[in-house]
């Protein structure tokens, strides 16, 4: 087995029933860093009577930042700037009663199972306000965005956490996504050690197919 095989977290589940297939993460909370982001957005929107704005983004964890922005390019961008400005405007209270809606004690750590229901749960909402931009941008994320390495037509969403291996890296990469595009009938959360989101993008297709 490769060094980045070893490195490799990873939980699949079946949406209808919510059956977990397949599991290599351990119990614990981790951190779980960008992939906070849709309910940091839908936390905004509620205050914001259902309204995303335009962010100009000129720096980023992109160096030459990605430009003006609306909710769905900075989903499938994961853009640092557009979401620190929607967490600067929504009270902290708002986003912890977001968290604790989709079953999260936190928006900063989560449980790898926990997680992945909570995005299953905002798939099922998809007919309420504030969501559908959400998930599209999660839909484009897959095609042209962060997590394009992924291969396949589906909803995802990458991001980047601190580690919380040993020995410590940088960060780790983690890629959640509900496949396929229509209808989704399966989540895969992955999580590699010192690699990027889209990295885990790529492992991701394996579990799926």
């Amino acid at each position: 087995m490769t060094p980045l095989l070893l490195a490799l977290s990873f939980l699949r589940l079946e949406i209808a029933t919510g059956r977990v297939e397949q599991q290599g993460f351990a119990a614990e909370a981790v951190p779980i860093g960008s992939l906070a982001k849709p309910f940091v957005a839908l936390a905004y929107a509620r205050a914001h009577e259902f309204q995303y704005p335009r962010v100009k983004c000129k720096r980023c964890w992109r160096p030459n930042g990605h430009g003006e922005l609306g909710i769905e390019g900075a989903i499938a961008q994961s853009c640092n700037t557009y979401f620190d400005t929607l967490r600067a405007a929504v009270p902290a209270s708002q986003l912890a009663a977001v968290a604790r809606e989709f079953g999260l004690a936190s928006l900063e750590r989560a449980e790898p199972q926990g997680l992945v229901r909570a995005y299953v749960e905002l798939l099922r909402r998809q007919a309420e306000p504030g969501v559908a931009p959400v998930l599209n941008g999660m839909r484009h994320a897959a095609v042209d965005g962060t997590a394009r390495e992924l291969g396949l037509e589906a909803l995802a969403k990458t991001g980047t956490a601190a580690c919380s291996h040993k020995p410590k890296a940088p960060g780790d990469g983690f890629a959640l996504v509900l496949y396929p595009r229509e209808s989704p009938r399966t989540a895969v959360l992955v999580r590699l050690h010192g690699r990027p989101g889209s990295h885990a993008a790529r492992e991701a297709r394996n579990l799926i197919q």
